[in-house]
């Protein structure tokens, strides 16, 4: 069968036999420009604020008798390509011809019932009139078959060239009398009657509005309903800091609450405290901690920013304090804009409304505690206080948007990735701080010069043993620093100033941290350079991931639908978004029906960093994987994707239960089992999980010759 539009609808709505449907398939996955086009072809059906063609005027575009006899295949063979050519130039065209050829298949596939009512209603009209029968006047079929200008004239002859033996079978399409080819129904609306109920509802509403301010009684109620609600402000602000609300923390040193809601709008307000303590404030047994102000991330630890200071709890007595001679009134500080700039890529949030990750909208400002997750191939620029700093977020990074802390005043949780920060200020500006958040511990980074360039990477942790549930302070990445100096101090005041080409390592223990001294590197990371990151393999397909999201629709269940993607990259591409975003049910899912190995790989190394994050994990991938396995392969599928360390390796028992998971007649359990068996040995092996039963015997056989030269997978020392 040939390639063309209609038998790629017919394909994509299944009306083929199966050796046509895999002929179809198997041309669609060889030729890239056919598989754009099934990409559009979906996209276009899904659009939902796609405009429809205009049926009348010079813009129609086509005739629909036309395309009625190119989807009943009743075309003549010369005209079907122009036709093509006319409907792919256009995403309305297209997007109509799909839908008509999918309804036209869910009907028609079907047999037509009719009630014997309805065939007795019909053989009692009779025979019709010859004045109430329709005709063509020669000038509307002239009208109705004329094409578009930007359509080509290509359009025009196949609809001059099938008009005529339309009507000469006698098919009618206009009432004799009628002036109008197009029922009033779909004919435009006038201005006058779509923008005269809007011209006479804005008359009275600016009529009352200038009826109100005319009334000086109306504004002399306003003034005293400000005076009022300014008044009852301050005394809930010093009400408020008098009782120890659980919620906020008072500094000692300034007097500014802080509150612990993460998803508070990002502002701060200073209040004048009560001179004097009470009287049992030194008492250490009636002091309680302080609140830490916290940033929760789903499937992530907690985060805590540790204040200063501590309030007396709810049960203490608290003395009445004297009502200060001048009250200061509240005053907001101006929280730092944090914006997405870039105009391209993919960069999700996550509503804790919906429960979904969505599209975040190019040129959006973030809010402060959104989780955020930057897909693979895309990039994602941050800009910090207009421009001040710009952080270019790399694909695979997961992050949020930080509240003020007492480091800074804005700044980012890195869960996992890698950003680049520029600073953009000009000289003798002072340099905006920025807070950076890894695991539990939080730093201050300052680019002293403006052309400081650096880098952080922060590293996923491996599993440290099976059923072991990771420490959640457990972490490790490196800060590189391009060009200029940077100010690196953490939450204890050590700071050190780490100069260019060097590399600061950062670890989860702190002490160790503050000792850590930055080494040089002879070469920067590849993935620091913009020009090598245009040349990955999986950037050439970031256009057409891309199409797959919309603003108004939730990422992961699109993600999630792309899993058995005919394109293998974009299936790999979904699956690593899903991973990205901790979606462990649908990489468990990815795991079990992905038919290309790229995406299986991607969902194992997933579901092998989610598990040691929390101590349920475990029992929600068991959970999951009995949807998907029998009940005799999900232990066996639950061992393998927590892994093996070094130690279960010299273990000769679980050595060869490994090399025996390699004759398994699932393809997963071959390849996780081929995949720790090259972890521990340190290199790759000759085996393939989908290769030929013979070839698969004679390349286990070398696997465990090793054993028995070793003693076990891992020789020991």
């Amino acid at each position: 069968m040939r390639l063309t539009l209609r038998t790629m609808l017919a394909y994509l709505d299944d009306m083929l036999e199966p050796y046509q449907t895999k002929q179809i398939g198997q041309k669609i996955q060889e030729s890239p420009v056919a598989g754009v086009l099934v990409s559009r072809i979906r996209e276009v059906m899904r659009r939902r604020r796609l405009s429809a063609p205009d049926v009348s005027g010079s813009h129609i575009g086509i005739d629909s008798n036309i395309v009625a006899q190119y989807l009943d295949n009743t075309l003549p063979p010369e005209q079907v390509a122009d036709v093509e050519r006319v409907l792919l130039s256009s995403d309305e065209l297209l997007a109509e011809v799909a839908a008509c050829h999918q309804v036209l298949t869910l009907i028609l596939g079907e047999p037509c019932e009719v009630s014997a009512h309805s065939r007795e209603r019909l053989y009692a009209l009779g025979p019709v009139s010859a004045s109430d029968q329709l005709r063509v006047d020669d000038s509307s079929a002239t009208a109705t078959t004329s094409a578009s200008d930007n359509g080509a004239g290509i359009a025009a002859g196949i609809a001059a060239a099938v008009a005529v033996p339309s009507t000469a079978a006698g098919v009618q399409l206009v009432r004799p009398g009628s002036s109008h080819e197009i029922p009033e129904y779909l004919r435009p609306s006038p201005f006058s009657k779509v923008a005269g109920p809007t011209i006479v509802i804005a008359v009275i509403a600016v009529a009352c509005v200038g009826t109100f301010l005319s009334d000086p009684s109306f504004l002399k109620g306003v003034n005293q309903a400000q005076r009022e609600l300014a008044k009852n402000s301050r005394g809930a602000s010093n009400s408020t800091v008098r009782e120890g609300l659980p919620s906020t923390t008072v500094s000692e040193a300034d007097g500014v609450p802080m509150t612990n809601d993460a998803n508070a709008v990002n502002t701060t307000a200073t209040t004048r405290l009560d001179p004097a303590p009470p009287p049992d404030a030194a008492d250490d047994s009636k002091m309680v901690p302080a609140a830490t102000a916290t940033i929760n991330s789903p499937g992530a630890a907690t985060v805590a920013v540790k204040p200063k200071s501590v309030v007396p709890g709810p049960s203490d007595p608290v003395p009445p304090a004297p009502a200060p001679v001048n009250p200061k009134p509240v005053v907001a500080l101006p929280a730092v804009p944090v914006q997405l700039v870039s105009n391209e890529g993919v960069l999700l949030r996550f509503s804790d409304v919906d429960q979904h990750w969505f599209l975040a909208p190019k040129q959006s400002v973030l809010k402060p505690g959104e989780p955020l997750a930057c897909l693979e191939p895309y990039e994602a620029v941050l800009s910090f206080d207009q421009e001040t700093v710009r952080a270019t977020v790399l694909g695979d990074s997961a992050l949020r948007v930080m509240e003020a802390t007492d480091l800074a005043a804005t700044g980012l949780e890195v869960r996992h990735g890698r950003v680049l920060f520029q600073g953009s200020r000009q000289d003798g500006q002072q340099p905006l701080a920025l807070a950076v958040v890894i695991g539990q511990d939080i730093w201050k980074l300052e680019l002293l010069t403006p052309q400081t360039v650096c880098a952080l990477e922060v590293l996923p942790t491996p599993s440290t043993g099976f059923e072991k549930v990771r420490e959640p302070n457990r972490y490790s990445g490196v800060l590189y620093v391009l060009a200029g100096t940077v100010k690196w101090t953490s939450e204890l005041g050590a700071s050190q100033d780490v100069a260019e080409r060097t590399g600061l390592p950062l670890s989860s223990d702190q002490a160790a941290a503050n000792k850590q001294t930055a080494v040089s590197f002879p070469t920067a990371p590849d993935w620091t350079d913009p020009a090598k990151r245009k040349l990955a393999p999986l950037r050439r397909y970031a256009l057409l991931f891309e199409k797959e999201f919309a603003l108004d629709q939730p990422a992961d269940p699109s993600m999630q639908a792309l899993i058995q993607h005919t394109n293998s990259k974009i299936s790999e591409l979904a699956v690593r978004g899903l991973a990205l975003t901790q979606s462990y049910s649908a990489l468990t899912q990815a795991l079990a029906v992905c038919p290309h190995e790229e995406g299986r790989f991607a969902a194992r190394d997933g579901l092998y960093e989610w598990l040691p994050l929390g101590a349920d994990h475990g029992a929600l991938l068991k959970k999951e994987l009995e949807t998907h396995y029998p009940p005799a392969d999900v232990e066996m599928m639950y061992r393998l994707l927590w892994g093996y360390t070094r130690e279960d390796g010299r273990d000769k028992l679980t050595s060869h239960q490994l090399v025996g998971l390699l004759h398994n007649n699932h393809v997963v359990v071959r390849e996780l089992a081929d995949f720790w068996i090259e972890r521990l040995i340190g290199r790759k092996t000759e085996y393939r999980a989908t290769n030929l039963p013979a070839q698969r015997e004679s390349q286990i056989r070398r696997i465990e010759k090793l054993i028995e030269d070793n003693g076990a997978l891992v020789k020991d020392e």
